[in-house]
């Protein structure tokens, strides 16, 4: 499905335009005079770094935000677009990286959810007789009587686009979709948006996967400090240009390295830890040391990280300085010198209805405290200092934090422990959904914390943020260790070969 193919303007009207959006919030401008034309069956990428207006665009068009000036028309005529309701009446729909589904439906349920047939009984069999065709015609390997509580976030995914597409939308936001999925999943994905494509939906797909772009994408929208910074046709644009016009700087000069920050004293010792997906894993980690540990989603990579910050149950055996402890709860874990960076952020990490403020001093509100309550005086202090040091946008800590772009909330979730005092940082999947420049930001931070005598864990299913960061590498294959070595010994193309053997592994075996 090469990108390119058919230039969109010669494909008739426009089915949606974006015409001179701005948008302010608190007086910071988000985005200023944005101008898109979408047309049927088009697949259009939305880059730009961190901070540059995708997320506000997006939840302008499906009608979370309203824009402050500006005009949207839909198949020729202008409409206001006041909730995301009135956004599913147009027929715009998004999927968003942290999507959900009602938990206490089953997967059926949740794909004919609205398209029922009308009467006093739901017949449950029918629906679960229909949903396992559509399933079955995507080729997505999953019941259709499993309650959707139990889905993994990639699979809540999948299934929230197969009941999008059987809802007959015009245009569909894809925001970030493989940042959690597997190469078998990410496959099914790739084979839903060409079903999507050839039914003429139109399609805009938000990715910092630039070769997932160029592979899928007939052109591309660069935003960058929330103006249009160009539109290309994805056939003739390179990645170094795609990447200019992000940021004003070479691809090549956003290379990261870790030199060797670790020091002669051992810091953290694991002893065969298994849970219900590890089998026996062991490995030591010296004071400033950054070890990082990858594999293919679902492998029981993840579990190493919840299992040392109380996330999950384990048998094994933890000593932290020499000192063996007990991690029984995220309590514990924290008490005892962990802290985890999630890859859930929303969900796990962040307070999203309070202010930046508010979030990033949480750990540390006991010294920002007098005879028991907070000052509010010291709290935005201490605040600003972190939004200064980690360059959160906007620097205002009285925005509350579901208002910041994924990378800059991402930010806010390694500033709330920078101050605790941790000597072991968990970071799961650190960079996912965050662009090139962030990427960059972030890993300068997770370098800093080695480099004065943090160990450091990145779990990432990014094999070359494993190498750019780590001291120590790992590859967590089917629950057990398949690679363990210095990173001087290791080399991508071996990393990616063991994970590829277990993902065909997996697919053969769902399927």
């Amino acid at each position: 499905m090469p990108g390119g193919m058919d230039a969109a303007p010669g494909k008739g009207e426009p089915i949606v335009e974006l015409i001179d959006i701005t948008k302010q919030f608190k007086g910071n401008y988000a985005l200023r005079g944005v101008s898109l034309s979408l047309y049927p069956g088009e697949i259009h990428g939305l880059l730009g770094e961190n901070g540059a207006g995708k997320s506000t665009l997006i939840k302008i068009l499906t009608g979370v935000y309203g824009p402050t000036g500006g005009r949207i028309r839909v198949a020729g005529s202008d409409v206001a677009i006041h909730s995301p309701l009135e956004a599913h009446q147009l027929g715009i729909g998004a999927v968003y990286q942290d999507a959900e589904l009602v938990e206490g439906f089953s997967v059926a349920e949740n794909v004919l959810l609205g398209s029922e047939s009308r009467g006093w009984f739901v017949n449950k069999k029918a629906i679960r007789t229909e949903a396992t065709r559509r399933l079955s015609e995507i080729g997505i390997p999953m019941d259709a009587g499993r309650m959707a509580g139990t889905l993994s976030a990639a699979e809540m995914q999948l299934v929230i686009l197969l009941s999008l597409f059987h809802k007959k939308y015009k245009v569909l936001v894809l925001d970030e979709p493989t940042a959690r999925l597997s190469a078998t999943e990410t496959t099914i994905l790739f084979r839903l948006i060409d079903v999507f494509k050839k039914e003429g939906i139109t399609i805009i797909y938000i990715s910092h996967r630039l070769e997932e772009v160029k592979r899928l994408c007939d052109r591309v929208t660069v935003l960058r400090n929330g103006v249009v910074s160009g539109t290309r046709d994805s056939s003739n644009i390179s990645e170094e240009e795609i990447t200019r016009l992000m940021i004003d700087e070479d691809a090549k000069q956003l290379e990261v390295h870790n030199a060797g920050l670790a020091q002669e004293d051992v810091l953290l010792e694991v002893r065969d830890l298994r849970t219900e997906r590890l089998q026996g894993v062991s490995f030591s980690l010296r004071k400033g040391e950054v070890l990082g540990i990858t594999g293919p989603v679902g492998a029981g990579m993840e579990d190493v990280g919840k299992a040392l910050t109380g996330l999950t149950r384990f048998e094994g055996s933890i000593s932290l300085g020499g000192r063996a402890i007990a991690v029984t709860s995220p309590s514990a874990a924290r008490s005892a010198g962990f802290a985890l960076i999630p890859e859930d952020r929303r969900r796990q990490a962040l307070f999203n209805d309070m202010t930046v403020g508010f979030n990033l001093s949480l750990p540390v509100i006991a010294s920002l405290s007098r005879w028991g309550l907070s000052v509010n005086r010291l709290v935005t202090r201490y605040a600003l200092e972190i939004v200064e040091r980690l360059d959160i946008r906007p620097k205002n800590t009285d925005i509350e934090i579901k208002f910041l772009s994924g990378g800059n909330q991402q930010k806010a979730v390694i500033g709330k422990w920078l101050r605790a005092g941790a000597s072991v940082y968990v970071f799961i999947e650190p960079t996912a959904g965050v662009d090139v420049g962030a990427i960059k930001e972030i890993y300068g931070i997770i370098l800093d914390m080695a480099r004065r005598g943090s160990a450091v864990i990145v779990i990432s299913s990014a094999i070359k943020e494993i190498l750019a960061l780590s001291e120590k590498v790992m590859v967590i294959q089917d629950g057990a260790m398949a690679l363990y070595k210095d990173r001087s010994e290791a080399r991508y193309e071996e990393l990616l070969a063991l994970a590829i053997m277990s993902r065909n592994a997996a697919a053969n075996k769902a399927l």
